[in-house]
């Protein structure tokens, strides 16, 4: 259970990391989603030829990996539109819930008994966001969006814990980011209609933005949080 909130806690710094350059690049979520791990499926692919990590499994195997990262995706979209519609504090505050929901959920998708010191303890997070919702009207809709998020952070949590036993961790990340570019490239256009944008090519400064947390942080969260 330590390492568990230690992961958490190093987790919610490079959330930190990744909020700084979610505020500082101009595209609005989807598309900056959709780049994000555009690149990171670019570096990863790169990296396994580098380290000479073999990729011949059965195709179900890809699919069961490339599902999951639809998980981590999806997070990534609500956490990031988070922080577009309210500011980077409030997404990471509410990226703390993750393990609220990963205490409420794994019971119940691996049908074990609820953990109820976990339960209180990631239930004080819950309490204080909820305070500040109905304390300040203006980050209501950041502070929804930024518990969307949380809850399918959570979801991949649980997910890729089976998956980290089976597989190398690049490879899993591969697979997954490569998943998440096609799932949400197909949804793109059809977000882009509901949520219509002028600016759809990054610019040079979003770009480079772009490349730093698409290899800096995504390396990082590679290496160091899903070795365990």
């Amino acid at each position: 259970m330590k390492k568990s909130y230690l992961l958490l806690h190093t987790a919610v710094v490079f959330a930190g990391f990744t909020g700084i350059f979610g505020k500082l690049i101009s595209l609005n979520e989807g598309l900056l989603t959709w780049y994000r791990v555009l690149f990171s499926t670019i570096f990863l692919f790169i990296i396994l030829k580098l380290f000479k990590i073999n990729t011949r499994i059965s195709l179900k195997e890809k699919l069961n990996i490339a599902k999951v990262g639809l998980l981590i995706t999806t997070h990534w979209l609500f956490f990031y539109a988070s922080i577009k519609y309210s500011n980077i504090s409030v997404g990471v505050v509410c990226y703390s819930l993750t393990s609220f929901f990963t205490a409420l959920f794994k019971p119940l998708i691996e049908k074990k008994r609820f953990v109820l010191s976990e339960m209180l303890l990631s239930g004080i997070t819950l309490l204080g966001i909820s305070l500040l919702f109905h304390l300040d009207h203006s980050y209501q809709l950041g502070i929804v969006l930024g518990t969307i998020s949380s809850s399918f952070a959570a979801l991949y949590t649980i997910y890729n814990e089976r998956l980290v036993s089976n597989y190398d961790s690049k490879l899993i990340n591969y697979f997954q980011m490569f998943g998440g570019t096609i799932g949400l490239g197909i949804l793109l256009p059809v977000y882009l209609h509901f949520s219509p944008t002028t600016n759809i090519i990054p610019t040079p400064k979003d770009t480079l933005y772009l490349l730093l947390l698409s290899f800096f942080v995504r390396l990082v969260y590679m290496f160091h949080l899903l070795k365990y």
